[in-house]
């Protein structure tokens, strides 16, 4: 196993590609970066943790600080009590702040160019880790099963259900069964969604970089500024979308009508949003 440095690529695979075999297992580079890039996220968190204070006088902490008040602000907005908002404020930061590196990440000089000959195939030895199906469809899986998780403990099985299988009175018209399937089969097409849309949005701009610098030659860097500018944009939107229907999924699974959490006394519906 041997390292090029900046070596040319043909173009950029639709498949993360192994880069290590471990018996049998294939370690590609994408779950590579995504460990690097989640080490990144922890250690920028930790040092900000460490940094914090009544009056931050560190500029990063000041940065994470306002971030982690405005997912708050947010989660308030869609739960309708700062409770629930801090209740889910981990994940929904650690999914907006690792799915934003992960998309940024791809932009740094060396990625897809550092490459690595694992069993005589020379492969990338970065990837971004948002530009591999899989490690996004994981993703979406986690974050829709951890919906379900939270939706069975807050309301438990019978009113959960009513979610899915009780919007047609009475309770025993057939129509429900129905409709219940349909809703238990929207949830399977939201991982889909969720999996398919940041996948989709990040790959094609690491095929449109990549296109871009081919067709510019020498003057790639130049007519490749304007497409990293709207990658950048792209990145940020992606990461919003993504936190943002996990955040509202997970207020419409956990809200109950005759069931719910105030911190003033305030009513207070979650947004409705299907897809």
């Amino acid at each position: 196993m041997r390292l090029f440095n900046f070596a040319a690529e043909g173009g950029v695979p639709l498949a993360a590609e192994p880069i290590i075999n471990l018996g049998g297992f294939g370690f590609t580079n994408a779950m590579f970066y995504g460990l690097i890039m989640a080490a990144v996220v922890l250690t920028l968190f930790t040092f900000a943790a460490r940094r914090s204070t009544v009056k931050p006088h560190n500029k990063l902490a000041f940065a994470i600080e306002s971030l982690v008040e405005m997912v708050i602000q947010l989660g308030e907005d869609n739960f309708g009590s700062r409770k629930k908002a801090l209740k889910h404020l981990p994940l929904l930061l650690t999914l907006f702040t690792f799915i934003l590196f992960s998309n940024l990440s791809g932009l740094i000089p060396g990625v897809g160019s550092i490459s690595i000959t694992n069993d005589g195939h020379v492969s990338p030895l970065l990837r971004p880790f948002t530009t591999d199906l899989n490690a996004t469809l994981g993703m979406a899986i986690l974050t829709i099963g951890t919906v379900q998780f939270w939706a069975l403990r807050e309301l438990g099985l019978r009113r959960h259900l009513k979610h899915y299988f009780s919007v047609v009175e009475p309770w025993w018209n057939p129509m429900n069964a129905f409709i219940g399937l349909i809703e238990v089969m929207g949830e399977f097409i939201r991982i889909i969604t969720l999996s398919m849309r940041l996948f989709g949005v990040i790959y094609a701009g690491e095929v449109l970089l990549h296109v871009i610098a081919d067709l510019g030659g020498n003057f790639g860097p130049i007519a490749t500024f304007p497409v990293y500018l709207m990658e950048i944009f792209f990145s940020g939107i992606q990461a919003y979308l993504f936190m943002m229907l996990t955040m509202v999924y997970m207020a419409n699974a956990t809200h109950s009508d005759d069931h719910d959490e105030h911190d003033e006394g305030v009513t207070t519906d979650p947004v409705k949003v299907t897809g």
